[in-house]
């Protein structure tokens, strides 16, 4: 019996081609509204759906909060533009299971569907082979390959990724994965924990100081901006970070400028940030 594959896209032309991908494999259905997925998903329980984000009668992210996967067997695949990375990237955090690129070739979209089966039912689909290894991770089980797939989406971007979970759990290989698939891979990775620094010496080891700044500043010395500039700045436990450098961080992240600690001078660094903690951070913003 075919799997089920409902197709949420009101762009005709992306639709017919979806479909046309589909057709040999899957059941597929069509609709081009927010609101004929959500009748089509109670009429049919598809078990994959290629969303769209803008919809004619709103925003097609609206269905992972109305018909969360977890609770219903069905794996959501996001299509998105250039523009709407950061919005996919955000969807998977609320459930979907990845997100494609639009233009996308039939091989792209048949492996995030195929893996998003593998997803749900902890065993191979149609000789597709799981991954034992994938950059610094071991393991080849199910819940493993939506790992892999997961940071493959995200690496893919370059928007700023937050990784959380329980100490041990795995997020600084999570970062250095990200790293390596990303096209930041020639640049460098530098990992700063935010929780092993002084307070007093935090804002120094991020943007680097001037001789003379402070007692003790014998020399100047270069921060993990500048360092990580052209790659990736891996701020680990984020949450233990000192409120009164939110400020300075703001500007550097919204900017990528700075200046050391005792310098008027300003400086620039291109960094992609992924961030990490093991802490609830939507506990510590409230």
């Amino acid at each position: 019996m075919k799997k089920k594959v409902l197709v949420v896209e009101d762009c005709m032309t992306l639709a017919g081609v979806c479909l046309s991908f589909l057709r040999d494999d899957f059941e597929a259905t069509l609709v081009d509204t927010l609101s004929g997925a959500l009748a089509e998903v109670e009429r049919i329980n598809p078990d994959v759906i290629l969303l769209d984000i803008w919809l004619p009668d709103g925003n097609g992210l609206d269905l992972l909060d109305a018909y969360p996967p977890a609770l219903t067997g069905t794996s959501v695949i996001v299509m998105t533009g250039d523009t709407d990375k950061q919005r996919a990237i955000d969807a998977i955090g609320h459930g979907a299971f990845d997100f494609i690129e639009k233009p996308f070739d039939k091989e792209r979209l048949l492996e995030a569907i195929h893996n998003a089966l593998i997803s749900q039912q902890g065993e191979e689909v149609d000789d597709l082979e799981p991954r034992g290894h994938f950059c610094d991770f071991i393991g080849d089980s199910a819940a493993m390959q939506s790992v892999y797939r997961v940071i493959e989406s995200a690496a893919s971007s370059d928007a700023t990724i937050f990784i959380t979970g329980e100490s041990g759990t795995g997020k600084e290989v999570t970062a250095s994965a990200i790293h390596k698939m990303s096209k930041r891979r020639q640049g460098p990775l530098h990992a700063i924990n935010c929780g092993a620094i002084p307070k007093e010496l935090i804002e120094s080891a991020l943007f680097g100081h001037v001789k003379g700044a402070f007692t003790g500043a014998l020399a100047a010395r270069e921060g993990a901006a500048s360092i990580a500039d052209g790659g990736t700045l891996f701020l680990d436990e984020i949450c233990e970070m000192d409120l009164e450098l939110q400020t300075k961080m703001l500007r550097f992240i919204q900017t990528g400028e700075f200046q050391r600690v005792g310098s008027d001078v300003i400086e620039r660094a291109n960094v992609r940030f992924v961030c990490a903690t093991n802490r609830d951070p939507l506990a510590e913003v409230r």
